[in-house]
């Protein structure tokens, strides 16, 4: 009889661990953080920085369909190809899953590109993970609100 209280203690205390994890007040914070260091370091053409916030196998979908690796948006960066004028993230909501957190939100931006300004308000869902106690994004992709 003992056996059998012990076991479904353990059990209920498994179930209620794996079911009360709660998200973590302090990786949401970062998250957004980070979304803000990327427009920070967007705006001053700082590719170290964004560099550090992407994780080395980075993908990005665009609002026109196109990916590009973190190779290929950090080089545009260091080129001059893209200047931005203004960048900002808002109604950023955040989701974790473990070692995987989501942030879906909007941002405004003005950009010129190759010769060509773009004004745009966009959807956007980064995702990243979590490597090594670092948050890293992994992909992103934005689609144009119109």
């Amino acid at each position: 009889m003992k056996k059998t209280v012990y076991a479904v203690l353990g059990l209920l205390m498994l179930c209620g661990s794996a079911m009360a994890q709660p998200k973590s007040a302090g990786d949401e914070a970062a998250l957004k953080a980070l979304e803000e260091k990327w427009d920070a370091a967007s705006m001053k053409g700082d590719s170290a920085a964004l560099g550090a916030i992407l994780a080395d196998t980075f993908i990005s979908t665009s609002t026109e369909g196109k990916v590009r690796a973190k190779a290929e948006l950090l080089a545009e960066m260091k080129s001059g190809d893209i200047k931005y004028q203004n960048a900002k993230v808002d109604d950023m909501k955040v989701y974790l899953y473990g070692d995987t957190g989501i942030v879906s939100g909007r941002w405004k931006g003005k950009f010129v590109q190759k010769g060509k300004t773009v004004d745009t308000v966009e959807r956007f869902t980064d995702t990243f993970i979590r490597q090594n106690g670092q948050w890293r994004c992994v992909a992103s992709q934005a689609s144009t609100i119109k």
